[in-house]
């Protein structure tokens, strides 16, 4: 739902299950995010030299650290939530909820920068 929100078209969700790494969609900074959180979500970052590497020459610290720490929550919850057996809202709950989260990418910028101090 949050990507919808943001403007992620199908096309790009129909990339995402298939090689990101080969899709002209994604930039050099999103390749190296989703890198980057799949292979925190593996458990493999610790021995992925190439996408700390890769972090480090795109992302600032603060940026490394705010990308991790989501991506270690939303793996929290998905851990909770199979582990609890959580029944999920059905498709069609979160259709009819799409416009309901009033987020757009522009603002969620506004309060990164904010946050962060960063002007953008």
């Amino acid at each position: 739902m949050l990507g919808q929100a943001l403007g992620l078209t199908k096309t790009e969700f129909d990339a995402l299950q298939g090689d990101y790494r080969q899709s002209a969609l994604f930039n050099e900074r999103e390749k190296a995010v989703l890198a980057w959180a799949e292979a925190m979500t593996l458990n493999t970052a610790k021995q992925s030299g190439q996408h700390w590497d890769d972090m480090r020459r795109l992302f600032s610290d603060a940026e490394i650290v705010e990308i991790s720490l989501i991506t270690g929550l939303f793996n929290m919850i998905n851990r909770l939530n199979d582990s609890f057996r959580t029944e999920l809202e059905p498709a069609e709950v979160n259709r009819r909820q799409s416009g309901a989260l009033g987020i757009s990418l522009a603002a969620l910028n506004e309060y990164g920068c904010r946050v962060c101090g960063a002007q953008r």
